[in-house]
């Protein structure tokens, strides 16, 4: 993704086994046996449930039904490891899409469907190669940034490697007119915190712009990953549009030996082909089901996480375990037998990575019906244990929540912050005065396989994924099920003031959104 999550905080009982395969394009559920409609009036599978239970009655029956025998494990492994990386407009990621309405109907939620939306540029990476050809001669391991530029002479270009430190002013400044039609390398710390992520997503905007006003062929990225471990980003705000200049993350080995060149005085030259293939504007599908309310069926919440990733890896921790729990978290609502108040929404967004694509396409299709959004739940930060959740800097939120949350406690989930960034499918909520709440996460795993070709399958804690699904299938029947709503919509006005109390102000400026917001492109209307 854009920027990314974790910077909040730190940050069944069903029998069936079913299959999914593709087949003519297309996924395909079967069903072995067929299990009955919780709600179709025949015997619930979940005791004490009825259409109008308490999210504290069903609660117990819930967390059994999540951590007991489901599909959650066979379709995440369905989607990371047949499907894999799925980036918008590939074939991957449509086969994505497929799967999940096949899954979301097959886990009992019938009404399951697409919203298409468009990203303006179609992008996949070429054969991306490099060279140190003087004063020594070595292969460099690299790999393209998300929606780079092509290197777009045939057979691509041999040229000075600059270095200009960690990219500040004054690192550009040191390098002067000789940054001119080089390469400029740019030195990074390892990943080894949060704070790190933060500051190597926020840094990159200044960065490319004085890599792009300084005439440079192209930037190399010193990698945050140690040894040989690869990822990939994007660093343009609003996403699905070609960053200004061509770009490379080197792996640090490499890098590392290429910048002990570099502090040797060596005039470092390197041949670089990187033949991006970019197109015009592709469709992308957002997925999504709906369990209807019994009361107010016009109000919703919405449960989400995102579905596409990038293609190094399979996408594993961000987010496939998400997107297959939300899935997971509609089965054990459904199985409840019990329909809260009002309805909830299952989105699994698309195009996040790209720069919240997804959801910010879902907010502007669904202006209309803005001010029956109870809340949007957000999960996106892999499978690490959930300790609460974050408000985004809402206040309002806190009493509320601890209330209506409570049937959480077993599950260890009590605490609630005010903790506030940019970096998921929350954020357009927000920005329209939606309440959202995204989890308070132990990182686990998460940062050392970020974005990276090792976000596979088996790294996922399939245990503690289950637990996540009992969290937001309760969480989200508890908000639906309020007898009032448990937080308003905020005006633009008290949605500035937010802004600027969170911090989000500052860090919305650092990376570019700002404008938008300024100039009503982006967010809630006066």
């Amino acid at each position: 993704m854009l920027r990314k999550k974790i910077f909040f905080g730190s940050r069944s009982r069903f029998v069936a086994i079913v299959s999914f395969w593709l087949l003519a394009g297309s996924a395909v559920a079967q069903l072995i046996p067929q299990t009955p409609n919780p709600l179709s009036g025949s015997d619930s599978s979940s005791a004490g449930c009825s259409l109008q239970a308490s999210c504290a009655e069903l609660a117990p029956g819930m967390i059994k039904s999540a951590e007991g025998p489901s599909l959650l494990e066979a379709n995440l492994r369905y989607l990371t490891e047949t499907i894999g990386g799925r980036i918008p407009g590939s074939a991957a990621n449509q086969k994505a899409v497929d799967w999940a309405v096949a899954a979301f109907r097959a886990a009992g939620v019938t009404d399951a469907k697409t919203e298409s939306f468009t990203i303006p540029v179609g992008w996949s990476e070429g054969a991306t190669s490099a060279k140190i050809v003087a004063p020594e001669t070595f292969e460099v391991r690299l790999v393209s940034t998300g929606w780079s530029p092509a290197i777009s002479e045939s057979g691509g270009i041999t040229t000075r490697i600059v270095d200009v430190g960690m990219g500040d002013a004054a690192g550009f400044a040191e390098a002067g007119d000789s940054a001119r039609d080089a390469i400029v390398f740019v030195h990074q710390n390892l990943l080894e915190s949060v704070d790190e992520l933060f500051a190597e997503y926020t840094r990159a905007p200044a960065i490319i712009d004085r890599a792009s006003k300084a005439h440079a062929a192209a930037i190399f990225w010193m990698s945050v990953q140690p040894g040989a471990l690869l990822y990939r980003h994007t660093s343009t705000p609003g996403g699905g549009v070609l960053e200004k200049i061509p770009q490379a993350i080197v792996a640090r080995d490499d890098a590392e030996r290429v910048a002990r060149l570099l502090a040797a005085d060596a005039p470092v030259r390197v041949h670089f082909e990187m033949p991006n293939q970019v197109g015009g504007p592709v469709e992308a599908k957002n997925v999504v089901a709906e369990i209807r309310g019994w009361d107010k069926p016009d109000d919703f919440v919405v449960l989400g996480a995102h579905l596409d990733s990038w293609d190094l890896g399979e996408g594993a921790l961000d987010n496939g375990c998400d997107a297959s729990m939300v899935i997971d978290a509609a089965r054990v609502v459904h199985a409840s037998g019990s329909l809260p108040r009002r309805s909830i929404r299952f989105v699994l967004f698309n195009g996040e990575e790209e720069g919240l694509l997804g959801s910010r396409a879902y907010v502007e299709a669904h202006r209309g019906e803005l001010d029956h959004v109870i809340a949007a739940i957000i999960f996106d930060s892999g499978s690490g244990k959930i300790t609460g959740y974050s408000t985004s800097g809402r206040k309002d939120m806190l009493l509320p929540m601890r209330e209506a949350l409570g049937p959480l406690e077993p599950l260890g989930v009590s605490g609630f912050t005010l903790d506030a960034a940019i970096g998921t499918d929350n954020f357009d909520f927000l920005l329209q005065g939606i309440p959202t709440l995204v989890p308070d996460q132990e990182l686990a795993n998460y940062l050392s396989n970020y974005h990276a070709s090792s976000d596979t399958f088996g790294k996922v804690d399939i245990v503690s994924l289950k637990k996540q699904s009992a969290i937001a299938a309760i969480t989200a029947y508890a908000l639906a099920d309020q007898a009032q709503r448990f937080a308003p919509r905020q005006t633009r006005l008290q949605i500035r003031e937010l802004l600027s109390e969170s911090g989000l102000e500052e860090q919305m400026k650092l990376e570019g959104f700002w404008p938008d917001w300024q100039n009503g492109r982006r967010g809630r209307q006066p």
